[in-house]
């Protein structure tokens, strides 16, 4: 009996479902997906519109295994000693199938057992197929594959892998090929796979019912009208089922004439480094995948944007999570974040750097973005823990397992047990940094200074989303000559057309900038002042009064102050403005070499 499938190209929205499921189709050796998602979002449907989707393929006749004639390497030993005899083997097209596995499936269910009666009758080793040798050639379907025996998992996996399933009972051993798409599908509110299985998963994609009004509408008018009418509904979706299908067919041709450019290949390492992927098969499924998806477009060569895709299929279950904590999202926002960087056709003074020893947030305070995936501090959502002696945000739940897991029987909380909350921030942060152009006088180190500082800030940030803010004195008033932006080159131009002289409105500065980080609140600003500290223009008459005005003002910000001059040669006015506003300063000459 044959039963009616709904048209793949029917089916509303789960783009990366949809996508994932055809490049296993261009490349099965990228080696299937994992499907999480809620029941009633279409998961089982997607991949039976699927299988319905693909075209035939050749195979063996009357072979058991569906064995391929033109992968020789893999035959089984019927179809091996076949071609030898005669030279040739008898084909026949057969159409794709879904093969499901139950969760109540055993070991010889799987993989087939010996068939004893024959082996001592006939005196042959003979194999009572089992569901991977129906599988071979088509998609292995699980359901609720969390709740399958991790044993059969791993079996199923390794078969996966090896595109080869092994039989050995009663010192015999028997193989035969093993090719199949694997898709398993999941309710993660019914529990996880174990780390180590997830990762041999090679894709993953969550699908969550659609929210927008439209397109529920949709499925519902898509749904009534299916099973009023399958087959008129299914020609009505007939042409773009066929011309998806021949995109799939071409990309197949092409998908090994593609090439990926050391450059590219380069980034999907970068992008794994960054988010503390452990698992070299994230990298080579990321570069497959982004071949398939450039063979899909009926491209010869992989761009970026093939990478940033593959990379929110390939990685999304392959971040180490801990127990307890929820799982850290990978959205296309994360991904741009990690390997975008501003533009770099300028040139700056490649020996005016900062030293080898200091690093960047020593100046910025709590950093909003950094290079690395994962910050300490108080910003941002916690991911994991790591060990700390002196935490500055403790991870209750960690710590706690780790003095139950230490002490079981006497349990108490140690210092030793401590551990620190590493968080992800994914926010804009906002530096607004206060140039004290007033005088010649180490005028030449303060801007290289600003330069080197707003440069590092963008380059190095996390997802480099931060913005740079510019003030600078111009005579008795300070004035914002860059309004925040994420351009480094438009910060150096107005870094180089800086205009020299004047007197020193160091407290206005002060005031300037924070009325401009009030306009960026969601940013967490920071200001960073470079200066001498040799103020002569107040907002009221002197730095005692200005410092009472401003302090509601600024109590709330992050301030750095970098003095241009040496300590114990400077005047002491920017150490006793940082000591009343509880924040840290640098002093120019240690800083740059």
């Amino acid at each position: 009996m044959k039963f009616s499938v709904f048209p793949f190209t029917a089916i509303i929205g789960q783009e990366h479902l949809k996508k994932a499921l055809i490049l296993n189709a261009i490349d099965p050796t990228i080696g299937g997906v994992l499907i999480k998602g809620d029941k009633g979002t279409g998961k089982s449907t997607a991949v039976r519109a699927f299988a319905e989707l693909l075209p035939a393929r050749e195979v063996v006749d009357g072979c058991t295994f569906n064995c391929n004639p033109n992968e020789t390497h893999l035959l089984c030993r019927e179809c091996k000693k076949t071609l030898e005899q005669k030279g040739r083997l008898p084909t026949i097209k057969r159409k794709m199938s879904i093969v499901e596995l139950p969760v109540s499936a055993t070991e010889d269910m799987v993989v087939g057992s010996l068939d004893i009666k024959k082996a001592l009758r006939e005196g042959i080793k003979a194999l009572e197929p089992g569901i991977l040798a129906r599988a071979n050639g088509n998609i292995l379907y699980i359901d609720e594959v969390n709740l399958l025996d991790d044993h059969i998992v791993n079996v199923l996996l390794d078969a996966a892998a090896m595109g080869v399933n092994i039989i050995e009972r009663e010192g015999v051993s028997v193989s035969h090929p093993s090719k199949f798409i694997l898709v398993g599908t999941m309710n993660p509110e019914e529990g996880d796979l174990r780390p180590q299985i997830l990762d041999r998963f090679r894709l993953c994609v969550e699908i969550k019912a659609l929210t927008d009004p439209q397109e529920r509408l949709k499925i519902i008018k898509y749904r009534m009208e299916f099973d009023e009418n399958p087959e008129k509904f299914q020609k009505k979706f007939r042409r773009k089922q066929e011309k998806l299908r021949e995109t799939i067919l071409n990309a197949k041709d092409l998908v090994g004439d593609v090439e990926i450019p050391d450059d590219l290949l380069e980034l999907i390492v970068k992008i794994s480094a960054a988010l503390g992927i452990r698992t070299h098969r994230a990298d080579i499924i990321m570069a497959k995948a982004a071949k398939a998806i450039a063979a899909f477009s009926q491209r010869k060569k992989v761009k970026e944007e093939d990478v940033k895709e593959a990379a929110l299929l390939a990685l999304k279950h392959r971040i180490k999570q801990l127990p307890f904590e929820k799982e850290q999202e990978i959205s296309e926002e994360l991904i741009e974040g990690l390997i975008e960087e501003p533009e770099d056709d300028f040139k700056i003074d490649e020996k005016r750097r900062l030293k080898k020893e200091m690093k960047i947030a020593e100046f910025a305070g709590t950093i909003q973005g950094k290079s690395s995936a994962s910050t300490t501090g108080t910003r941002g959502k916690y991911i994991k823990a790591k060990e700390a002696a002196n935490p500055e945000s403790v991870a209750i739940d960690a710590t706690i397992k780790k003095a139950i897991r230490e002490n079981p029987k006497n349990f108490k909380i140690l210092p030793e047990h401590l551990m620190e909350k590493v968080r992800i921030s994914k926010a804009e942060a906002l530096y607004i940094i206060i140039l004290d152009s007033s005088s010649s006088m180490k005028l030449d180190k303060k801007i290289k200074f600003a330069k080197t500082m707003a440069w590092l800030l963008l380059k190095e940030s996390y997802e480099n989303k931060n913005k740079i803010g510019l003030i600078a004195f111009k005579g008795d008033e300070a004035q914002i000559i860059k309004e925040p932006t994420k351009d480094f080159k438009s910060v150096n131009e107005a870094l180089e057309n800086l205009e020299i002289g004047g007197k020193t409105p160091l407290t206005p500065a002060l005031m300037e900038a924070a009325k401009l980080a009030s306009k960026y609140k969601d940013l967490a600003p920071t200001i960073i002042v470079i200066s001498d500290g040799r103020c002569n223009i107040f907002i009221k008459s002197n730095l005692e009064e200005d410092l009472k005005i401003l302090h509601p003002k600024i109590k709330g910000l992050n301030l750095v102050f970098v003095d241009a001059e040496p300590k114990g040669r400077n005047i002491g006015v920017l150490e006793e403005i940082a000591a009343k506003f509880n924040a840290p300063i640098f002093y120019l000459d240690d800083i740059l070499i």
